[in-house]
């Protein structure tokens, strides 16, 4: 009888930790991906790829943390900076020229306005050789050319925790508001007769991940001294019932 007792006592001891292992608390996350989208107010046409000739100055909302999914430990957030762009030049100097064409841009993230939060700044150069002027400015020939196709992207990441300034920002109901501006850099160096153009587009996505301890469920000690108050309570009902029987 003792023998049975204890095996009940040790099954019920067994759920209990069972129920106490799934209880404990561990820390999760959670991600919102934003891709930078211009509204045009002005008749221009939004843009299929998601890139806008800079300069650039406006707005990228993100979630904020709702706190009833628990406690925020830290925000990470991840901007990957991207730059196409398209430059023509056209040597009309009396000499052979290397032409350096420099894809570059800033595009910053600032929460509030002027506080810098995270930048990125891709940048890409290509360099083409061009014979003496040909005598015609066209951007083509053996003295000039037309590229399409410059690229730049860079990825940058920044974590910040309950001592940072900017965790504020990022907790509570709706959006919080970031300024974003993309500026271009770019240059086209030639030689001191020299023509050229170049455009700069630039696009943005920024992926914000909440790191938290999700709310507490019960207790470990409490889930576990259910299980032995539930393990008691079986024993009890047995040892009734195997009274009763040896009576």
């Amino acid at each position: 009888m003792t023998t049975k007792l204890l095996q009940t006592l040790a099954a019920a001891t067994t759920v209990a930790g069972i129920v106490a292992t799934a209880g404990a608390a561990n820390a999760v996350s959670l991600s919102y991906t934003t891709q930078y989208q211009y509204k045009p107010t002005d008749g221009t046409p939004v843009s299929a790829d998601g890139y806008y000739k800079t300069d650039i100055e406006d707005i990228i909302s993100v979630n904020k943390f709702d706190s009833k999914l628990g406690t925020l430990k830290s925000v990470t957030l991840d901007l990957v900076g991207n730059l196409k762009g398209d430059a023509r030049f056209e040597n009309r100097s009396s000499r052979v020229a290397t032409v350096l064409v420099n894809l570059a841009g800033t595009l910053k993230l600032e929460l509030p306005k002027g506080v810098e939060l995270l930048s990125s700044t891709p940048t890409q150069s290509y360099a083409y050789q061009v014979s003496r002027y040909d005598g015609r400015t066209d951007f083509s020939g053996a003295s000039g050319r037309t590229v399409n196709g410059l690229s730049a992207t860079v990825a940058n990441t920044r974590t910040i925790t309950s001592s940072d300034s900017f965790f504020q920002y990022f907790l509570g109901k709706g959006t919080t508001d970031i300024s974003f501006s993309g500026l271009a850099n770019s240059t086209v160096i030639g030689s001191g007769n020299f023509d050229s153009q170049i455009n700069t587009y630039a696009s943005a996505g920024l992926t914000v991940t909440y790191n938290y301890d999700p709310t507490a469920v019960p207790e470990p000690s409490a889930a576990i001294g259910l299980g032995l108050v539930a393990g008691i309570g079986l024993m009890s009902q047995r040892r009734k019932s195997w009274l009763k029987a040896s009576n």
